[in-house]
């Protein structure tokens, strides 16, 4: 850490801030999670890792063995593999913070990600929220780069668009307001950030900071479902926000569910199983016509060239990339740069 980049509070104090990260398998990243917090120019932080793999597998011995060389963080394992949304709550539980900040094993932080989420809501004392920009990477690649839009109603953003968080890891959120709506569901497997977002936003502001702060790791133990898993997930999160799908109008609902049901038909045609893709592609039609990418997403599938599909989608990505790591990087600071190049192998 550089005397340049270190945290100064000026008029603010310091208040704790509480890092959880929740480890279930892909523990080769987890000590690049961790560091990332470790190295933050905001110096008043809990770190707490909550373990979440089964007791006695390769997978829990393997994260203890990574856990032992960073004895300052609060590290808890689970009795049980439980799922995401319970190792958050267990880590909620024995927070201390005033500020939570969320990040899963397999992302990290920019240096200056807490100080400056600190910084924001203390600038903006409506906000119980901060949401950042997140790029992600995949095997060398800059995948995406998603920047929040509107902080004021976020959950109607979050609503019509899974990926408007960009991971997980973007929730740095007031530990009050978390313990008020009773933290996650641990009902869910999936979506679990989805619904506790719209549960979040639905009720709090967020502050919006457009410059990139989490790197979002694609690659590694990949948790998509299948088409059967994903389809329940989808189901409970309908059911529990009926009443805000039922608030949309004809247009809005009929844009929601075309963008669920094309979701499941990506899966559907992932997985190859000829009776889900048709029952996607059917449902799929019922609010929208299907766009290009679908048709040709649907052709591909098919005439069994899935993996083709998914090839030239990663040529696009990597045309891309380039100008997204630029950008990225204009605004960063040399260590940060550094990391970002290592995690994509340059």
């Amino acid at each position: 850490m550089t005397k340049e980049n270190a945290w100064n509070p000026g008029e603010y104090a310091q208040p704790l801030v509480s890092v959880i990260i929740t480890t279930y398998r892909n523990e080769a990243y987890l000590p690049r999670a961790v560091e990332s917090v470790l190295y933050q120019t905001y110096q008043n932080i809990e770190l707490i890792v909550v373990d979440d793999n089964q007791p006695g597998t390769e997978e829990r011995r393997r994260t203890e063995a990574v856990m032992a060389q960073y004895p300052q963080a609060v590290y808890i394992r689970h009795p049980e593999n439980r799922n995401g949304a319970a190792a958050r709550n267990t880590g909620i539980n024995v927070s201390r913070g005033k500020y939570i900040a969320f990040l899963d094993n397999d992302d990290f932080y920019f240096s200056t990600h807490i100080a400056d989420c600190v910084d924001a809501l203390a600038r903006n004392p409506a906000c119980s929220a901060v949401l950042c920009g997140v790029i992600k990477i995949c095997g060398g690649v800059v995948w995406d780069r998603i920047l929040p839009k509107n902080g004021e109603d976020f959950a109607r953003e979050l609503l019509f668009s899974e990926t408007a968080l960009g991971t997980g890891s973007n929730l740095f959120v007031d530990a009050s307001c978390v313990r008020a709506i009773g933290g996650f569901d641990e009902h869910f497997f999936r979506h679990q950030d989805i619904e506790f977002g719209l549960r979040y936003f639905s009720r709090y502001k967020a502050v919006t900071r457009a410059q990139v702060s989490i790197v979002k790791e694609m690659e590694g133990y990949s948790n998509a479902p299948d088409y059967t898993r994903f389809l329940l997930a989808k189901q409970m999160l309908w059911e529990k926000f009926s009443d805000m799908l039922a608030a949309l109008s004809k247009e809005d609902s009929a844009s929601y569910f075309a963008g669920q049901y094309g979701a499941l038909l990506y899966a559907a045609c992932k997985g190859g199983n000829r009776e889900q893709i048709a029952e996607a592609a059917a449902k799929r039609t019922q609010y929208k016509p299907l766009g290009k990418k679908e048709r040709l997403l649907l052709a591909c599938s098919r005439a069994n060239l899935f993996p083709i599909y998914e090839a030239e989608k990663r040529i696009i990505k990597q045309m891309r990339s380039k100008t997204l790591q630029k950008e990225t990087e204009a605004l960063l600071h040399e260590e940060d740069k550094a990391r970002l190049r290592s995690a994509l192998g340059k």
